[in-house]
C-alpha cells in the first residue's frame, strides 16, 4: 500500500510527504516567482492596507495563482531592509519559464506607494521575465554591499 501526504498525493519511498507525481496545480508544490513582502513593524507604519493580501487577488484575478506561471506571495516579519521602508523582493525558480542569471532576483523599496494598477502591471511582466518601466525608480540595487570585503 502507498503513503500517501496530506494533499492526497502518493509519497516517495523514504519521505513523509514528497510527491512521486508533481501536480503544479497544487500550491505548495511550485511557483514560478516567489514574491516577499515585509510585513515588519516598521513598515506597517506607513500604510494601513494588507499589501500581500492584494497582490494575492490580482494574481488571482490574473489566473497566475496556479500551474507552470504560478507566482507566490510570502508575508515575511522583518527583512532587515527598513532603510527601504515596505520592501519586496522576488526570486524565479530556475526551472521557470522566462529564467535568466540577470532576472533571477529583484528587490523594490516604498511597494505601498503602488496603485493596483501598478501591482497588475508588475504581475504581469514578471510572468513575462521583465521588470515594468515604472518601478525602475523603486528598485534597490542588487550590491548595496559592493564596497564591503568581509562578504
Amino acid at each position: 500500500m502507498s503513503k500517501k501526504n496530506s494533499m492526497g498525493s502518493d509519497v516517495v519511498d523514504g519521505f513523509a510527504c514528497k510527491p512521486k507525481v508533481l501536480d503544479a496545480n497544487k500550491p505548495v508544490m511550485y511557483s514560478a516567482i516567489q514574491l516577499f513582502v515585509c510585513d515588519g513593524h516598521r513598515c506597517k507604519e506607513t500604510h494601513q492596507d494588507d499589501i500581500a493580501k492584494k497582490i494575492r487577488a490580482i494574481i488571482q484575478e490574473l489566473g497566475l495563482n496556479k500551474g507552470t506561471n504560478r507566482i507566490k506571495v510570502t508575508k515575511t516579519a522583518c527583512n532587515g531592509a527598513c532603510r527601504f521602508r515596505n520592501f519586496a523582493y522576488i526570486y524565479r525558480n530556475a526551472f521557470s519559464d522566462n529564467f535568466t542569471q540577470e532576472n533571477s532576483f529583484a528587490a523594490w523599496k516604498q511597494v505601498h506607494k503602488w496603485s493596483d494598477e501598478q501591482w497588475r502591471e508588475m504581475i504581469i511582466a514578471l510572468s513575462e521575465g521583465k521588470i515594468p518601466e515604472f518601478a525602475e525608480q523603486f528598485k534597490v540595487e542588487d550590491k548595496v554591499y559592493e564596497d564591503s570585503q568581509d562578504l
